[in-house]
């Protein structure tokens, strides 16, 4: 389908051969022939404007709706934006809620570590200590002062052997 500004120069050529023609055939004066072309030489010109006008007001709103999408598509990202960074923001409380959570039970471990740490420092001073106020020997025992196990005579009875009793009945209490 032709698009009205190519069937603008048809009708152009058209009327010209038909108003020359009729001025060669005697039936309108010369004079008429150019007052009428040049009517009709402003009125197609006030047509092509028209058409001019009409397609750029056309395109004018094409780009008015299209900027209209856009806002609307623009509006809708910008509230999705602020979902997620309203959501971003919550994920975030919570994540620094469970570090710090987790900071204090570290720290708690720790803690419960460096006390059993201190507690057995402290066994082991107290049993330092305690081996401190018990009396050495004079020295380390010979080898041959300790007899070997064959050597040692066997007990021949039970009333031959020494018999052990508490330290209350020796006391005679």
């Amino acid at each position: 389908m032709p698009t009205p500004r190519q069937l603008v120069l048809p009708a152009a050529a058209g009327g010209c051969l038909a108003l020359v023609a009729l001025v060669v055939s005697g039936a309108v004066p010369a004079s008429d022939a150019v007052l009428l072309g040049a009517v009709v030489l402003l009125l197609g010109t006030q047509a092509l404007v028209l058409l001019a006008v009409r397609r750029t007001d056309g395109k004018a709103q094409r780009v008015d709706a299209r900027t209209k999408r856009c806002e609307t598509g623009l509006a809708e990202l910008t509230a999705a934006a602020e979902r997620i960074g309203a959501r971003l923001d919550e994920v975030a409380a919570l994540l620094s809620e469970r570090g710090l959570a987790h900071d204090e039970d570290l720290r708690a471990i720790l803690a419960s570590l460096g006390e059993d740490r201190l507690n057995a420092m402290a066994l082991r001073q107290e049993v330092a200590r305690l081996a401190g106020l018990l009396p050495h020997p004079a020295g380390p025992p010979a080898p041959a002062a300790v007899p070997a196990p064959s050597s040692l005579p066997a007990p021949s009875s039970p009333a031959s052997a020494p018999a052990l009793r508490p330290a209350s009945a020796e006391s005679g209490t």
